[in-house]
């Protein structure tokens, strides 16, 4: 068999691999801003169904020049089309080995049996496929009944969490349910792209060149993901943004808290004893005026209400990344509150 020896065609593979990986990222990203306030599901899911499109086939790609010697001409490529549910089962027939070793097994067993995520791949395909002009499409009164990404994506949501019992509190909405399944939709996606990244090192591919081995550090971060971070990565670019600027944060020690006058409570997370939302094993809540809840996290204060946030400009523990999103601060407003009485 002559292989195939073309450097320019691994560097753009290359590259479009990196590309699918940042269009993931942005995407989880995106998908995390989504809120009461904000709904504009197509950017995200534009971002998603381009990134895992990308990803799945630079993967089959990879996998075929090691196999056959050559990269998939052009007929087979555009065969490959852009349904994801069709990409992921030709992965998980064609392309997926290794499974001799249990993470691999149990990962493609969930890739094959988890409804949430097989929901999500559905949509994200309709999304690439004939979703992106849902509104131009009923402008137009187009003959074949319209698919509605959005709503399908809400609907979605609906069933990882029933939204009822939020409705009446539209702080608790805005602050604990699209967290909550935002991260269990993007921990079953993170789970997808680490079963992909594991297959180029562990899916015992051939791979005489060495091409598979040097495309696996693309995706390295998700592939050392552990279960237990599904879901707690925030990707949001304001993060980003805001940990840049932590020369404006208010950094305070504990003796500087404690000798503050106003009433205060240390708490560990061995302590809680339930879901712990912060990024440090260690707060401490602190009560102002009897209004202004703030929680001091690492030696920085964050505003826990609303109220602290405007008299103090102190940002949000969620707004700033070190709460992680999905996991409710309720418990320490309650905390806070019970600190004024």
């Amino acid at each position: 068999m002559r292989r195939q020896n073309d450097p320019m065609r691994f560097l753009c593979l290359l590259d479009e691999l990196e590309a699918s990986r940042e269009l993931l990222k942005s995407g989880f990203g995106h998908l995390q801003e989504i809120d009461m306030g904000r709904t504009f599901y197509s950017l995200p899911h534009q971002l998603l169904a381009s990134g895992f499109e990308r990803s799945m086939k630079c993967y089959i790609a990879a996998v075929h020049k090691g196999r056959e010697g050559t990269y998939p001409n052009r007929m087979a490529m555009k065969s490959l089309g852009h349904d994801l549910e069709s990409l992921l089962e030709t992965i998980c027939t064609k392309y997926y080995g290794g499974t001799q070793r249990p993470l691999v097994q149990q990962d493609l067993t969930f890739i094959r049996g988890d409804p949430v995520l097989s929901d999500c791949v559905r949509i994200l395909s309709l999304f690439g496929k004939m979703g992106r002009y849902y509104n131009l499409d009923v402008v137009a009164g187009v003959g074949h009944r319209p698919i509605d990404p959005k709503g399908e994506w809400e609907a979605l949501e609906s069933r990882v969490e029933d939204p009822i019992s939020y409705l009446g509190n539209l702080e608790r909405l805005h602050r604990d349910y699209y967290p909550r399944v935002n991260s269990a939709l993007i921990a079953r996606m993170e789970r997808l792209v680490r079963a992909i990244a594991m297959q180029f090192t562990l899916g015992g591919h051939a791979d005489p060149e060495g091409e598979i081995r040097r495309l696996s550090v693309v995706y390295q971060e998700f592939r050392n993901l552990r279960n237990d971070q599904f879901g707690t990565i925030d990707y949001r670019r304001s993060v980003e943004i805001l940990r840049c600027d932590t020369d404006q944060w208010v950094r305070r020690s504990a003796q500087e808290v404690a000798a503050s006058g106003w009433p205060s409570l240390s708490v560990s997370e061995t302590e809680f004893g339930s879901e712990w939302p912060f990024r440090d094993n260690r707060v401490t809540v602190e009560c102002r005026e009897g209004l202004f809840y703030v929680v001091n996290i690492g030696g920085y204060d964050f505003a826990l209400n609303g109220a602290a946030r405007s008299r103090f400009g102190l940002p949000f523990a969620h707004d700033a990344g070190v709460a992680v999103l999905g996991k409710s601060v309720g418990p320490f407003i309650d905390m806070a509150h019970g600190l004024s009485v």
